[in-house]
């Protein structure tokens, strides 16, 4: 169940919530709760009602299953008209806050770091990220038969009783794993030659560690250093898996959290930059210039103009979405 304690904020700017698994140890990672969202509202358990119209982030992964209701997700500078039945996966470090929400029931499901880690082989991550594709193809809708085993699936998740018998971390990865295979789009992830995943172990460690690292590693010497493999082979793997090179990836990332903390953030493009790893503010608004097509300020003035900083200033330890 979720509670006040599965979550806390930290970090600077954008509100960035961190699972809490010294409050649930027994999950492994793994933080499950029902959700009522209506009117930018969420009415928990206790009947207490909480904003989420507010912009924040987490570095874990969120599984929604919306049941019921409709409403409109802002994720990274877009809009996801969300409808039930249907299946949406938030990625880490992505920025996005629910609005014009309209009696959406349904679950939800947050799997941390540690239960996604190479090392534990909870869940793979290529599975995962195959479905944080475009975000105008994130929503998956479902068919009447994908619908039973999904709430079926979300059920026994919720239900640490009908896993007693059994290590729950392995039921919650094989139920996961039926249900990634059961979603439209979703067997062939991480097929060699899907464009929705990468077969190469390097390629796939290379993407998660822009996600995840916030601030992002820079250089593709540090991300190299990171993954303890040399800059060769890296540049080779995702090259040959992506099709292009790991600098340009990496430039994505940089320009994508610059947007972020101009849109959502009052820090000047000065600390922007610095905190990106830029040696000088000028060198930072170049870069921007370059690759986003605008000043730095120009850019924070066009997204402020378009709303997209709503709730952005100000958070509260009793907010969480």
């Amino acid at each position: 169940m979720w509670t006040a304690t599965n979550f806390r904020i930290s970090g600077h700017g954008i509100p960035t919530y961190q699972l809490n698994e010294a409050a649930s140890p027994e999950f492994g990672g793994l933080s499950s709760w029902e959700i009522e969202y209506d009117q930018g509202h969420h009415r928990r358990a206790d009947g207490s009602r909480h904003d989420i119209s507010f912009i924040h982030r987490h570095p874990h992964f969120e599984i929604f299953w919306i049941r019921q209701g409709q409403g409109t997700l802002s994720l990274d500078f877009e809009r996801l008209d969300v409808r039930s039945p249907s299946l949406l996966i938030v990625g880490p470090g992505e920025v996005h806050s629910w609005e014009e929400t309209c009696a959406i029931e349904g679950s939800a499901i947050s799997l941390s770091q540690a239960f996604t880690s190479r090392e534990n082989f909870y869940l793979p991550f290529s599975q995962l990220v195959s479905f944080l594709r475009p975000r105008r193809d994130r929503l998956v809708e479902l068919g009447a038969a994908d619908q039973d085993l999904i709430a079926s699936i979300f059920s026994v998740i919720r239900d640490p009783a009908a896993q007693s018998a059994f290590d729950r971390r392995e039921v919650v990865k094989a139920l996961l794993l039926i249900l990634f295979s059961a979603v439209p789009g979703g067997a062939d992830c991480g097929a060699p030659g899907d464009p929705r995943g990468w077969h190469s172990a390097a390629t796939r460690e290379f993407m998660n560690a822009l996600r995840l690292e916030c601030p992002p590693l820079t250089t593709v010497k540090e991300l190299a250093s990171f993954m303890r493999v040399s800059r060769s082979f890296l540049h080779r793997s995702v090259l040959r898996d992506t099709g292009r090179s790991p600098g340009s990836h990496i430039r994505d990332r940089l320009v994508l959290e610059a947007k972020r903390l101009l849109a959502h953030t009052d820090d000047s493009a000065s600390q922007i930059g610095l905190r990106l790893g830029f040696r000088s503010s000028a060198y930072f608004s170049s870069f921007f210039r370059r690759h986003a097509h605008a000043l730095p300020r120009d850019f924070r003035a066009a997204a402020r103009g378009a709303g997209a900083t709503k709730g952005v200033r100000g958070s509260s330890s009793e907010r969480a979405g």
